[in-house]
Formats: structure tokens, sequence, C-alpha cells
């Protein structure tokens, strides 16, 4: 009798758990392009003087309200969308002032030392669901090496000196769970390694290499849930991306659509970028999400204008937001 109590009562414990509803997660990344670049292509008559970011910052808010992430990883990063140059709103504020219910950290790229202070260029950011999440821990550590904590330095023989990756460490009070979420940019000049010129697409590999290197050795700890939000600035068949993925990241949306559930839009909209001009999509998909500890339960490229500040309808950025649904 004692027996067959216990043994319904596991059964009863087992369909519990396989009922226990799963936390869902939404996660995106978000190149929101630096205002320099943003004035180069104005002025040279290759894009809209409505896509600078005087014009359209409002516009990147308002796409990344609508996206509705519970945490969103932006790159090209600047002064300007930090709001570390006089006159001009950081993009956190202008979100908040729009309605979202948000918080976030950048840290500058241009300076590896501590503390993080001075000018941004092509920096990261992290923007997370302020009632839902509490910062735990942070750092930043740049692609050529530099650790951002002392103890802990290594040299590649290559990697961007001025790129960065940056993570944090969240408690999620919905799941009573810690997660990592890093947000990077391979991106990376040509360069010079004793007299030998090194050219992008070597560095480019080398930042990806070098963002799974650190992601694996020094900022995830062992069984902890982890997502990588990168805009890897090559497709899935350039020697970078596969660096990103022979590990136990998964790409987001090769997961879904190997296994034949992507839906039937994101199997249509896959290309991640659009051109200047607006004229086209451009073809490829250099942004990426990849994760690992999670279910993954959708993928979409969000394509959408928005009101610029003479109410005319523009792509907030060169690249399009993408987003991800996951479980834990």
């Amino acid at each position: 009798m004692k027996k067959t109590v216990a043994s319904l009562m596991a059964l009863l414990w087992a369909l519990c758990t396989l009922a226990a509803p799963k936390t869902p997660l939404r996660v995106g990344t978000y190149e929101v392009a630096n205002s320099f670049n943003r004035r180069v292509q104005a002025e040279k008559g290759n894009m809209s003087l409505q896509r600078m970011w005087c014009n359209s910052a409002a516009a990147v808010a308002d796409a990344i309200i609508e996206a509705d992430c519970d945490i969103i990883g932006i790159q090209d990063v600047c002064d300007s969308i930090a709001g570390r140059r006089e006159g001009v709103k950081p993009l956190i504020d202008i979100i908040k002032e729009r309605g979202g219910d948000y918080d976030w950290l950048v840290l500058s790229n241009k300076n590896p030392n501590f503390p993080l202070e001075g000018q941004m260029a092509n920096g990261n950011g992290i923007i997370w669901r302020a009632s839902r999440f509490e910062l735990k821990d942070w750092g930043i550590n740049w692609l050529s090496g530099v650790y951002d904590k002392p103890g802990r330095s290594k040299e590649y023989k290559y990697g961007a000196e001025t790129s960065a990756m940056m993570w944090v460490k969240l408690y999620d009070r919905m799941a009573g769970k810690e997660l990592i979420f890093t947000s990077a940019s391979a991106s990376g000049p040509t360069q010079y390694d004793k007299g030998e010129k090194v050219v992008y697409h070597e560095i480019n590999i080398a930042n990806c290499r070098n963002i799974v290197d650190y992601m694996q050795l020094h900022i995830v700890p062992k069984g902890m849930p982890s997502i990588i939000a990168v805009s890897a600035h090559n497709a899935p068949s350039h020697e970078g991306y596969k660096a990103l993925t022979s590990s136990v990241w998964l790409d987001v949306h090769d997961r879904l659509h190997d296994e034949g559930s992507l839906s039937e839009e994101a199997e249509k909209v896959r290309d991640t970028c659009n051109s200047p001009n607006e004229s086209k999509v451009q073809g490829g998909r250099p942004d990426h999400i990849l994760v690992d500890g999670f279910g993954i339960k959708d993928y979409k490229v969000l394509r959408k204008k928005y009101p610029t500040a003479d109410g005319t309808l523009h792509y907030p950025s060169l690249h399009f937001p993408v987003v991800a649904d996951l479980t834990y």
C-alpha cells in the first residue's frame, strides 16, 4: 500500500512538473547606427536627412518600445546615443519619456582602463525591463584581449583594439533565476601586427572567436543560461559566423529553421539590413541572437517605418530590430 501511494505521489509530481508553465523571455538585438556614420551618409546624399540622429532618435526609441523585448542589446552606440554630448538626450531618456519601462548600461569602448570614461564611437549597450530585472554584475571586454578586471588579462594575436563586448548579469524576478546577456559587435578596422597587415576579414573572424572565448572561459558561470546579441557584420557562410556557432550557443534563427518550426513570415523575412536610402532590403543576415540554456519559441525581423522629426516615415536605422521568444 505504501509503495502504491509513493508511486502515485511520484507520478503526480512528474505530471505537475511537466504541466508547470515555462517562464517566457523576449530578447533582441538592434544596431542603432552611430550618429557620425548617419551624418556622413547624409552628407554624401546616400541617406535622407531625417535618418540623422537629431531627427530619428525618437523613431529609434519607438522601434525599441514596439519590439517589446525584456532585454535588448544595441550596437554602434556613440556619444550622441549615450547622451554624452552636450544638449543631446540619451536614448534611454527618450524611451522613458515615451512610456518605456526600461533601464540600461552603456560603457565607453574608447578607453580600456578604469574608470570607464571617455568618448564612445562604436560601443554597445544593454537595455532591460526595469520592473522585471535587477542588475547584479557587469563587465566589458575589449576584443584585442583587454579584460575589465585586474588579473585576468590575456593578449590575443588578433582582435579589434577599439571594439568591445559588454555583458550584464541580471536577476529575473519573474523566473527567479540569473542570466548573462552580452551585446557585441564583431566589426574591426584593418590593422598591423608586427608590420604584417591584418585585413578586416581576418579581424572579423578573430573578433568572433574572441567573443566566444571570453564567454566560455571568463564570463558565464557553469550552468547559467546566457545570450549573445551580436552585430557580427558577416553572413552565416562566413568563417566568423562559424566561429560563433561552433560552441554551445545556438543561433535562434538556424535552430528553428532546421527544426522546420520557423514561422512562414520569418522564413520570408530573413534579411536584417536595409540600404542607406531605404530603396531596398539588403541581402544577408549579419545580426544574430545566440542562446544557451533556453527553449526557443520564435524569431522575427521587425521591418517597420516610424515618424521622424518632420513626420515622414523612415526605417529608424540601417539595421532592423531582431527579436527572439525564449523560455526558461
